[in-house]
């Protein structure tokens, strides 16, 4: 029996190896890839403290005002260190950041995974290929998959082939020795090695193969009797209701989703609820552009401490009295010298009005945390970086900021879990830097199994080879 699990793990192995070890080195590299990148981007993602930082909807209202009309601020991520900058995470492309200095609004740089590692990534996951499109094989995926596959096979069958008859064969396929010749090494590099490795690379081989085949997934996923849905939380996060004043357009003004009429003039904004309550404007209204410019700047108090603010200034010549109201929106009344009939206009809210707040409410719950990332209607927090690496407390906040919910990752289903445990498993990511000081080494050796593995065949080959002659 010893035997047969010889010969089926010597030929599993010869068509698949360089493959794995391409994978198993390529994911050794990617182990402190974030260390890494860490410190290449130290000039943009660190921050010297002035002062206390902006408060969130000013942060992202600058960038906003930066992105191209198609971009839009996702959601900004505080780090629980004060001299980390924000990061600002972009709509798109996927996984497009930022980073901003909290403490002066300036833009400082892209959050862009470097060169180095996007080649590695890709080497890892699909041998350098491309997604040829729905109804195209996908070679790059397959082959890392079979490879992946048969690996799990190997060390397996390695194991049965590895395990000692008596005390003293185990002290000997427990050792490396490095004083009795290359031979000797290599060949205890390759069964002793394997035997350190064998669980870490099981793990390792079995959540990533989640990625390569979804009838893989679906069986993964239907052992642990949960659906196979990996993303559960980031789509529920996504279809919370938020109420959005407008859209930007080509020119960076926004649209009007009421029915007002007044969609020409760049502070007009209605949401539906507002809509509903507008005053009604005769249809052939000409509006004061100027005095409504001028009533924007002089309503620059934005809902403070949700009390109203009354403020009259003479500007350019236009008396404009404006009146900012936290529960019902900015409303300017204005006069202008021209001679135009007053009209009452809805000065624009940012989408963003709320960030601070909310996280402000957050914080006041929250002793301690490694990140927290507010976005729409959303406060996710971060607490630990041990477990599942994607472990979140989740807060759901209102138009005001009010704390309306809270989904604490202790008490969410074990289908929300599963996802980020898989993640977390394969990268090793769950045990803090040393597990993956493990990992890494784990990984590295198992780059070399079938490396080592091979020379042993050949050497075999060629020895058998000589003594026929």
């Amino acid at each position: 029996m010893r035997t047969f699990f010889r010969k089926f793990h010597l030929w599993v192995s010869l068509p698949f190896g360089f493959v794995i070890t391409i994978t198993c080195f390529t994911g050794a590299l990617l182990v402190f890839e974030k260390e890494i990148t860490a410190l290449c981007n130290d000039d943009i993602a660190a921050v010297t403290p002035v002062g206390e930082p902006l408060p969130l909807d000013v942060i992202a209202d600058k960038v906003d005002a930066t992105l191209p009309a198609d971009v839009d601020v996702k959601g900004v991520v505080v780090s629980s260190s004060p001299d980390e900058a924000y990061r600002v995470n972009l709509s798109k492309p996927k996984k497009a950041a930022i980073y901003v200095n909290q403490y002066t609004g300036e833009v400082i740089g892209k959050d862009e995974r470097l060169p180095f590692f996007q080649t590695i990534f890709r080497l890892h996951r699909w041998l350098m290929d491309s997604n040829p499109g729905e109804g195209n094989v996908f070679w790059g995926r397959i082959i890392v998959g079979a490879s992946t596959l048969a690996f799990v096979v190997i060390l397996l069958t390695g194991l049965v082939i590895w395990w000692p008859l008596n005390s003293k064969m185990l002290k000997n396929r427990l050792q490396i020795v490095l004083k009795k010749g290359k031979n000797r090494f290599w060949h205890d590099l390759h069964v002793a090695g394997g035997f350190y490795a064998l669980l870490l690379l099981l793990a390792m081989a079995l959540t990533g193969l989640t990625w390569s085949f979804e009838w893989y997934r679906s069986g993964f996923y239907d052992l642990f009797d949960i659906d196979d849905e990996e993303e559960v939380e980031e789509m529920a996060v996504a279809a919370v209701d938020v109420v959005v004043m407008g859209e930007k357009t080509a020119t960076g003004t926004a649209s009007c989703p009421g029915s007002c009429g007044s969609c020409t003039l760049p502070v007009c904004v209605y949401s539906a609820e507002d809509s509903a309550v507008a005053v009604e404007q005769p249809a052939a209204a000409e509006w004061n552009v100027d005095a409504v410019t001028a009533a924007t700047k002089v309503a620059d108090t934005k809902y403070v401490d949700a009390e109203p603010t009354a403020s009259i200034a003479e500007i350019d010549g236009v008396t404009a009295a404006t009146v900012v109201d936290a529960q019902s929106g900015a409303t300017a009344l204005v006069d202008g010298s021209s001679g135009a009939t007053p009209q009452s206009v809805h000065l624009q809210k940012s989408a963003f009005d709320s960030w601070q707040t909310a996280l402000e409410n957050v914080l006041e719950r929250v002793p301690g945390f490694e990140a927290i990332t507010v976005s729409a209607g959303t406060v996710s927090v971060k607490m630990s970086e041990y477990g599942n690496v994607r472990a979140a407390d989740k807060y759901i906040f209102d138009d005001c900021g009010v704390i309306t919910r809270i989904e604490l990752y202790e008490e969410s289903s074990y289908e929300k879990k599963i996802a980020g445990w898989i993640y977390s498993v394969h990268t090793g990511s769950w045990g803090g830097l040393f597990v993956r000081i493990l990992y890494f080494l784990a990984a590295l050796l198992g780059a070399t199994l079938p490396l080592t593995g091979y020379y042993l065949w050949i050497k075999r080959l060629y020895g058998k080879r000589k003594n026929r002659k």
